[in-house]
This record gives structure tokens, C-alpha cells and sequence, in this order.
């Protein structure tokens, strides 16, 4: 039996069915061919040859060879099971009591899944640490901005407080402001980030993704940023005295 890949390669695409091939110095007859499966992850599935189990004991010179048996289930949630029916069979097999280990090996079909979610899980974490130190380096960029424009509208913030504002309505006005320009930034970033994350996906036949719940989360930490950021210039405004401000050169 081989595989529909090797039916391509070796009698163009032809009928394989009762023609000759040759695995290494050893000549066989074609019964079968498989059904094209596909490549995974540069795995090619149908780059395969089957041959008789006591054929392969013949040419396999190691006089303890390891053999492996694949299984399909009937269905995801049946795996478990069937991993635990074949765990009880292999050990009966082998005659392994409660004290012993095993001395086989089962791989799921979903092991290569659980390994890249693992290495996904390290770059989640790469990237949080990342952006946290980015934020805390934007939140400080934020406050200098605030505390310049502070400066540089002294006597804006007299006059205002001459004609009647409260430190209420000034400490509101400049919290306004460092929270719009971090959502400027964020929405920014949220556009970004989808634009650049979908294409990858819809180039790779993926669909469109819209994480709704890290949209409101990233709009949220926008918020807090401006808040934070902007609280001691806004603050330090709301307190200057109106005489002294309206005689700052």
C-alpha cells in the first residue's frame, strides 16, 4: 500500500494498482493506494509505504526492532478512553504489574496541538512583558507631555480661573486630555494590530478574527493609563494660584 503522494511521483499519477516498486534492494507489488490526506506543518501525509508486518521483520536486521501502531477513534471524545483501553491492553501484553512503569509510549494525535499551545503560552508571556514595559514608558512620555502643556498654558489656566472656573472644572479638563490622546494611541494600535493579524490569518486561509473582549480590555487600560498619567499635571493645574498664573511670562 502506498501512499498518493508516491503514486504521483513514481507512475505520474497513473494507476499504481499491481505494478513494481522497489524499497531499497527489495521488490514489491502495489494492491493499494491511500487516499490523499495532505501536509501539516511540513509533514508530508501522503509520503508513505505500507509493506507485511512479517516482511518488515525480514528486513529489519535489529533483533529487538520498535514497532509503532496507529489507531483511529471514532471521535474526539472517545480518545480518551481508547488511550486508557490500549494503556490496559499493552500492559497485560507485556506482563507489567502495578509497581511496574510503562515501558511503551502513546502519543495523542493532539501532542503536536498541546506543544505549540505551550510555546504559544511562553510568547503570550514574552509579549504581556513587553507591552508592560512599553506602557510604563509610554505612561511616564504621557505625564511630561501633560506637565509641559501645563507650562506652556499657565496663563490659559489664570485667566479660565479669573472668569470663574472651579479647580474641579481644570483638574477635568486636563484628565480629558491625557485620556483622549491614550485612546488615540490605543485605537491606533487596536487598528494595527487586527489589520496585521488578520492578514497573516487570511493569507494563511483563516478567517477574520475580531477578539471583542481584548478590544474592550485595551480600551479600559487606555483609560487607566490617562487617568494615571495625567492626574498630577492636571492636579498640579487645578492648584496654581489665578494671580500668579495670569502674570507667568
Amino acid at each position: 500500500m502506498i501512499g498518493n503522494e508516491i503514486q504521483k511521483r513514481l507512475f505520474n499519477n497513473e494507476d499504481a494498482v499491481d505494478k513494481l516498486i522497489f524499497i531499497g534492494n527489495n521488490k514489491f507489488r502495489v494492491i493499494g493506494v491511500f487516499a490523499s490526506k495532505g501536509s501539516s506543518a511540513g509533514f508530508g501525509g501522503d509520503k508513505f509505504c505500507i509493506i507485511p508486518v512479517l516482511k518488515a521483520k525480514q528486513l529489519v536486521a535489529s533483533s529487538n526492532p520498535s514497532f509503532t501502531i496507529t489507531i483511529q477513534v471514532s471521535g474526539p471524545g472517545a480518545l480518551d478512553a481508547t488511550i486508557g483501553e490500549a494503556t490496559s491492553l499493552f500492559r497485560n501484553i507485556r506482563d507489567l504489574n502495578v509497581a511496574n512503569d510503562d515501558n511503551f509510549e502513546i502519543e495523542r494525535s493532539d501532542s503536536f496541538q498541546q506543544e505549540l499551545s505551550g510555546q504559544l503560552a511562553g510568547i503570550t508571556w514574552g509579549g504581556a512583558s513587553i507591552g508592560i514595559i512599553t506602557l510604563i514608558g509610554a505612561a511616564i512620555g504621557l505625564m511630561n507631555i501633560m506637565l509641559v502643556s501645563v507650562t506652556e498654558r499657565t496663563r490659559e489656566i489664570g485667566l479660565r480661573k479669573a472668569l470663574g472656573a472651579t479647580p474641579g472644572i481644570i483638574r477635568k479638563q486636563f484628565l480629558i486630555e491625557a485620556i483622549v490622546i491614550c485612546m488615540i494611541g490605543g485605537i491606533a494600535g487596536i487598528i494595527l494590530g487586527m489589520a496585521v493579524g488578520n492578514l497573516i490569518a487570511v493569507s494563511i486561509s483563516g478567517s477574520f478574527v475580531a477578539p471583542w473582549l481584548w478590544l474592550f480590555a485595551a480600551i479600559v487600560l487606555c483609560t487607566v493609563i490617562g487617568l494615571v498619567s495625567g492626574f498630577y499635571s492636571a492636579k498640579k493645574a487645578s492648584n496654581l494660584d489665578p494671580v500668579e498664573a495670569l502674570r507667568y511670562e
